[in-house]
């Protein structure tokens, strides 16, 4: 498919891409490859790229996605160095491929976006930034703005952590000054991060609480090294990457039939997987059915994310590690008081909490046609057009945004898709001289009523309140099929659900606004002038 890069006139959008994570990090360099488009600016909170695998450098943090699936497919990486990769090896990967593209010097690093505001008169969209360090500020206008801080950015902190006495932080923003040697460590969640850090630790302290009332459903990792044989194979033997990466791709994207509810399509992959997570459990735990009966679910499986670990239930063999999986009553001074009575004294609690989803886009964040604030208007129905568009905002994509969340994949798929989708759709722009795009309510509300009566088939829906579960039980944060339904669907841009305006219309609303704004116009043109130098 032939792509236009330029509008007739032989100027480009100016776009703002904010975050230079896995989503980031791929648009800029598809802007770069696929348009010649180098009229952008990324705006990144921390002094690095890298996203989640920048900032998340807990004890054992690694993939729990087949590596050779995580990497890009127009950057692929001949030499992982296992099926299941360590947190430091794929934020190298993805700052080698930063540097490969040269998208450094086109990143704001430490700079942080405070408000986004959509600017009817110009049809361009205002963003407000401040510098971290050196706490300048100023206004950044852009035709596009493409969001790509992903959903796995604002760690969820319960309030009632708050009054604790000792040190405590998030499994997110590890402190490593911290020697945890010889200390009484309490780690509260037994989720995917939980699960990573517990037997990573164990080991160090001198005692490891783990508080954790609904285990997760553990299957076993089966890492395997690849060693110098494989890499050469996949970097030189024609097709053996792309075969293997491809059957990995069909293997894996099966599993979605494990988070579907007991039905004829799914009724192996569930039986299969209850089996293998009873067995691994027996197996690693096999004296101690006291200890596998407080490590089982009471859940059906898939309504929460499963997770891979060879290690995790040995850990719980060791004398100086307990398991509480009664609910925690009070938190006071340095001491956690559980439901059945017990008390612990720690020097340090990690929070294995999660994130919060929806924090991502706050209240007084984001405002869109007419003035309104998006994520007020959403309230707990999040609308989005597969995860990538909303109405009332134009010419604003969003990757890996709400309801383009999955469990059973590489997330670098989801990502690498709706760039494609992004790209298309510059392009559909450029091609038809449009000064904006914007996805119908019509369109959006389309996609809500789909995956409402998709949803209502799959384990998303159960009653173990998942946190991205509305009030009404509706599912609002994952998306409801495999990957490959997931490019189907936005293979096409179907331009006809979207609202559009062309540039000449634009021009002329513009000029009739602009008669008793200049000065504003002005101030903003000069600001932007002295952030680009």
């Amino acid at each position: 498919m032939s792509l236009t890069k330029t509008y007739a006139d032989g100027t480009t959008p100016k776009v703002a891409i904010i975050g230079a994570g896995p989503s980031g990090i791929c648009a800029a360099i598809q802007l770069q490859r696929q348009l010649k488009l180098t009229t952008y600016t990324v705006f990144e909170l921390e002094a690095d790229v890298g996203g989640t695998w920048f900032n998340n450098t807990y004890p054992g943090a690694g993939l729990d996605a087949p590596a050779y699936l995580y990497g890009y497919s127009f950057a692929p990486n001949y030499d992982w160095s296992s099926k299941y990769v360590p947190q430091s090896e794929v934020l190298a990967y993805f700052q080698s491929t930063a540097r490969t593209y040269n998208i450094y010097d086109k990143i704001r690093f430490n700079t942080r976006v405070t408000t986004m505001r959509w600017n009817e008169g110009r049809r361009k969209w205002v963003l407000h930034w401040v510098n971290t360090r050196s706490n300048e500020e100023g206004d950044y206008e852009v035709d596009v703005v493409i969001h790509g801080t992903g959903l796995l950015r604002v760690p969820k902190i319960p309030k009632e952590f708050e009054s604790f006495e000792g040190q405590m932080w998030h499994s997110a923003q590890w402190n490593h000054s911290v020697d945890l040697s010889g200390k009484r460590v309490g780690v509260v969640g037994t989720s995917a991060s939980g699960v990573q850090i517990i037997p990573a630790i164990a080991d160090k302290v001198e005692s490891l609480d783990v508080y954790g009332r609904s285990p997760a459903y553990i299957i076993p990792r089966f890492n395997s090294e690849y060693g110098r044989t494989w890499r050469f194979f996949c970097r030189y033997v024609p097709f053996f990457h792309f075969l293997y990466v491809s059957l990995q791709y069909l293997f894996v994207d099966a599993n979605i039939l494990l988070y579907y509810k007991l039905a004829w399509n799914s009724i192996f992959h569930r039986a299969f997987a209850y089996f293998l997570t009873w067995l691994h459990r027996f197996t690693q735990l096999p004296h101690n059915p006291t200890l596998r009966h407080k490590l089982t679910p009471q859940y059906d499986i898939a309504s929460r994310r499963t997770v891979l670990s060879d290690v995790y239930y040995p850990t719980f063999k060791q004398d100086n590690v307990s398991l509480h999986v009664d609910e925690i009553v009070s938190v006071k001074g340095n001491t956690i008081e559980t439901e059945d009575g017990s008390f612990r004294e720690l020097d340090v609690l990690v929070l294995a909490t999660g994130f919060d989803w929806f924090q991502c886009f706050p209240p007084g964040y984001w405002f869109g046609r007419g003035g309104v604030d998006i994520p007020v208007s959403w309230g707990e129905n999040v609308t989005t057009y597969y995860g990538t568009c909303t109405p009332n905002a134009p010419n604003f994509f969003m990757v890996w945004g709400p309801n383009s969340g999955i469990a059973h994949h590489s997330l670098t798929v989801i990502i690498e898709t709706q760039v494609k989708y992004i790209v298309r759709s510059l392009s559909h722009m450029m091609q038809n001289d449009l000064a904006t795009m914007e996805i119908s309510q019509e369109a959006a509300d389309e996609f809500l009523d789909t995956m409402d009566r998709r949803m209502a088939k799959m384990q998303f829906t159960t009653k173990v309140k998942p946190k991205f579960l509305n009030s009404k039980g509706q599912c609002r944060g994952f998306w409801y099929g495999s990957v490959s339904e997931f490019w189907w669907r936005l293979r096409n841009l179907h331009i006809e659900r979207y609202l559009v305006e062309s540039r000449k219309e634009a021009s002329e609303k513009t000029f009739s606004h602009l008669n008793g704004t200049k000065d504003e116009k002005d101030e903003i043109i000069e600001e932007q002038m002295s952030f680009e130098i």
